[in-house]
């Protein structure tokens, strides 16, 4: 197997994920492959280093936001569009049974 095969296997090998056939795999490339075992020693820290980064929290008002901009957005549309809005679960079924009746009548 390719060494360039074998990299989308170093998530597995970080996280302890991959199958016996895998791993023994990987386990005969690297230690075939210096260059390759480089690559997963810097994945490795690469991965170790975004496990410690702090994550970065949503700002207290943002829940407040979105629900604002959703109401101006809903206040934007007339009454009357918002009365004959139609949820697809029901009006699929109810196109459906049309097309069908029409079928049937040879209307179609």
């Amino acid at each position: 197997m390719q060494p360039e095969a074998l990299e989308p296997l170093f998530l597995g090998a970080v996280d302890g994920t991959l199958k016996p056939g895998e791993r023994e795999a990987l386990a005969a490339a690297l230690a075939a492959d210096p260059a390759l075992a480089e690559r997963l020693r810097a994945y490795r820290a690469a991965v170790a280093r975004l496990r410690a980064a702090p994550r970065p929290e949503a700002p207290a008002a943002l829940a407040d936001q979105v629900l604002r901009r959703s109401r101006r957005r809903r206040r934007g549309r007339g009454a009357a569009e918002e009365a004959l809005r139609v949820p697809a679960e029901v009006l699929l079924p109810v196109l459906l049974g049309a097309l069908a009746a029409l079928l049937y009548l040879g209307l179609a």
